[in-house]
């Protein structure tokens, strides 16, 4: 039986992201220590058997807090199906739908890819140009974001000394509407999700103190790099919606963190804004047309080729936010498994992004509860809520060295605290147990 020492260090703690299901060990762009995989293939670990789990598993997920549950476990070294009940039906998945997006992402887009915001010049009028980037800030630059302020210091830099200019914004890389078929336009005010849109900063807030979002992100961009103009000594003022003018030139850019590394802060966070970006970007990558639906049809296309289950999978957006999105337990745990599999070196960001049980993201503060700490450090996973869903999806190292892929959602639930309590004892009984 092999001993289970839990990661403490941060590096330890990333080093351990990869030991599960592997980081990209080739990736010179890659955040953080060189990740050397553990080979999965190939594993002595002794493997739970159906009966096992079964004996586990299905008392917890026919409780009543579970409402309509469906889940699997696959083992990741052979393919094999492990526990299965009712895997194949499609189930609302909430934010679990962030690992097919983050899918789409990397095969698409590539995990290398960088996501610019321009400005153009034609004489007196400027036009800032949004390129999708979700992480744009209006201060001073963090690691994971580019920021507005060096924007305006490089636009400023490339002006006359005593430049007078109007700048017009232009947010035309995505078209049609900026909700998604089933979100609620309340959203935006109680700060769930910016109205998608190819140019913001800050995720569109109100105020750094507040999480509201503005009605218009894009105009309210604009102003903010007016303001930051005007400090930097030039003669601005706001002008309109509009692409820049023909023959204009490039004059200052930022661009974003790599996707592999927008993948991963967007997994640990489950952020809604990103995934959003991510998918109407598929969708151009794609078709030629960001919009809603592209996204969508283009993240299955994405999963389609790269050997993911699609049956019964049916997206309208990129976060999971809308009841409309339908995903198998199937095709979410076959994502994790693929991520070490042949797919890892393309995948291996979602690897790196899941959330650590008891230690980062979404998954912070979960599994706290007596009886409950075997799961810490070892399950790492996607969180998925909404009013009358929970989920997780993702990997395990149980108690005798076996890693296991899982995913489990639950719909029509009577109570959100009390299917997530279920649901991560479900995790936490993989943690725990042999189950032969």
């Amino acid at each position: 039986m092999q001993q289970r020492l839990l990661p403490v260090a941060s590096v330890t703690l990333i080093a351990a992201i990869g030991l599960v299901l592997g980081g990209n060990p080739a990736s010179a762009a890659s955040p953080g220590p060189v990740l050397t995989p553990t080979v999965i293939a190939g594993s002595t670990a002794p493997v739970p058997t159906s009966t096992g789990l079964s004996s586990k598993l299905t008392p917890l997920l026919t409780s009543l807090t579970m409402g309509d549950a469906a889940a699997i476990v696959l083992d990741p070294a052979t393919g094999e199906t492990l526990f299965d009940r009712a895997s194949t039906m499609p189930h609302v998945p909430a934010s679990t739908t962030k690992l097919l997006t983050a899918t789409a992402a990397l095969h698409v887009l590539g995990a290398e890819s960088r996501l610019a915001t321009t400005v153009h010049s034609d004489g007196s009028t400027l036009t800032l140009v949004g390129g999708g980037d979700a992480t744009l800030v209006t201060g001073t630059k963090p690691r994971s974001a580019s920021s507005l302020s060096e924007l305006a210091k490089r636009t400023a830099a490339a002006l006359p000394a005593d430049a007078a200019v109007v700048v017009d914004y232009d947010d035309s890389l995505f078209s049609g509407p900026e909700f998604a078929p089933g979100w609620s336009r309340s959203w935006a005010g109680a700060g769930v999700v910016t109205p998608v849109t190819a140019l913001m900063t800050d995720q569109g807030r109100v105020s750094k103190r507040s999480l509201a979002r503005v009605s218009d992100p894009a105009r309210e961009a604009a102003k903010k790099f007016v303001d930051l103009l005007k400090l930097d000594g030039t003669k601005a003022k706001l002008g309109t919606n509009a692409k820049p003018i023909e023959g204009s030139t490039e004059i200052a850019r930022v661009e974003s963190p790599t996707v592999g590394t927008l993948v991963q802060q967007m997994l640990t966070d489950s952020n809604n804004d990103l995934a959003e970006s991510l998918a109407h970007l598929v969708g151009l990558k794609s078709t030629g047309k960001a919009t809603f639906k592209t996204g969508a049809s283009s993240t299955i296309a994405a999963a389609n080729e790269l050997g993911i289950p699609t049956a019964g999978v049916t997206l309208v957006d990129g976060s999971g936010l809308s009841h409309r999105d339908r995903i198998t337990p199937l095709a979410l745990a076959s994502v994790i498994s693929a991520t070490a599999g042949d797919k890892a070196s393309v995948l291996w960001p979602i690897a790196a992004g899941l959330p650590v049980a008891g230690l980062t993201g979404t998954l912070t503060d979960r599994f706290a509860a007596k009886g409950m700490k075997q799961a810490i450090g070892y399950v790492r996973a996607k969180t998925g809520s909404l009013n009358d869903t929970v989920a997780l999806a993702g990997s395990v190292r149980d108690h005798d060295g076996r890693v296991l892929t899982f995913a489990v959602l639950a719909n029509k639930i009577p109570s959100v605290v009390a299917a997530r309590a279920t649901v991560d004892k479900i995790a936490n009984q993989l943690a725990k147990c042999g189950c032969r």
